[in-house]
């Protein structure tokens, strides 16, 4: 609670110094440098670089990681996801900045760079660091939730192609407000 508090209060304060904008509809896009107006925003977008055979290996390590390893895969609880055993899989972290009087939230997320797009939370469940997907991530009004490593990304299941260091990924994020935000997140390795 006091960590959400401390996080409220200095988007407040990024808010109240960057300008507030009025919440808009439609789609907007918003590059690494983060500039963009209107509801949600987002900055410092990226992705982890990933290689198509990356995922191959299914020893039982990848589902039982404990908290100390959590920060160096986002691919920890992978039992609990059938869908993604065997795929290649990659995930996106970025700060999603609400900019207006009224909670919001990302309820959808795509990417022409994977066969499927889910929003994910890590939890602790027995002492062990478990990913689970979520149906939205909540923003609060004139404030903000970091999307990072060992928290709540964006998985990217079933690579297309290799991301390589360097190279963009265009990802479409839906609100529950119906605004579509465009990020262009560069890859690169945590």
């Amino acid at each position: 609670m006091r960590r959400l508090l401390m996080l409220l209060a200095l988007a407040m304060m990024v808010v109240g110094l960057a300008g507030c904008g009025a919440s808009q509809s439609g789609t907007q896009s918003t590059s690494q440098s983060g500039t963009q107006t209107g509801g949600i925003t987002v900055r410092d977008p990226w992705v982890r670089a990933a290689m198509m055979n990356m995922a191959g290996d299914q020893s039982g390590a990848m589902g039982n990681m404990q908290q100390s390893n959590m920060q160096s895969t986002p691919m920890a609880g992978m039992q609990d996801h059938g869908n993604m055993a065997g795929s290649a899989v990659s995930a996106a972290y970025m700060v999603v900045v609400n900019n207006s009087n009224t909670a919001d939230a990302i309820v959808k997320a795509d990417s022409d760079v994977a066969k499927s797009v889910e929003l994910h939370n890590v939890i602790m469940e027995n002492n062990v660091m478990q990913m689970r997907q979520v149906e939205a991530i909540e923003v609060p009004a004139n404030g903000q939730v970091e999307l990072k490593p060992g928290g709540y990304h964006v998985m990217l299941i079933g690579l297309n192609r290799d991301l390589k260091e360097g190279e963009e990924v265009l990802i479409k994020l839906t609100t529950r407000s119906g605004q579509t935000i465009e990020v262009k997140a560069p890859v690169r390795k945590p």
